[in-house]
């Protein structure tokens, strides 16, 4: 419980990160159409909700280094990703409408298992 407490912040930082880009890339690609690949990356940079995306993503990073202080790399980030995996899956399907499948629901119910698991 306390490596998933210690998780946490990294998680909540990339969950942000991962949504707010996947948001804002989805509306403004609308907005620059078929330009070029350059100026649609430019465009994106310019967004402030997408620079800001960046921002949480090196926070989340200085957020990491707390957790390899105090646990070991291969029981950390197993259950890092594996939460990841969880929320993003879930998120995906709650914020943009991805689609629920038998499958998808398994998946996350197995990685749970696994970090409830791994936990102990």
């Amino acid at each position: 419980m306390k490596l998933l407490l210690a998780i946490l912040p990294t998680v909540i930082l990339t969950l942000y990160s991962q949504f707010i880009t996947k948001w804002r890339i989805g509306v403004l690609a609308d907005q620059v159409g078929s330009a070029t690949a350059l100026t649609r990356i430019i465009r994106y940079l310019s967004d402030p909700l997408v620079l800001s995306s960046y921002a949480m993503t090196l926070i989340a990073s200085f957020a990491w280094f707390a957790v390899l202080e105090r646990y070991e790399l291969s029981l950390a980030y197993p259950i890092f990703i594996g939460v990841m995996f969880a929320s993003v899956t879930a998120g995906g399907m709650i914020f943009f409408g991805e689609p629920v499948t038998a499958m998808r629901i398994l998946a996350i119910v197995l990685i749970f298992m696994g970090i409830i698991t791994g936990t102990r």
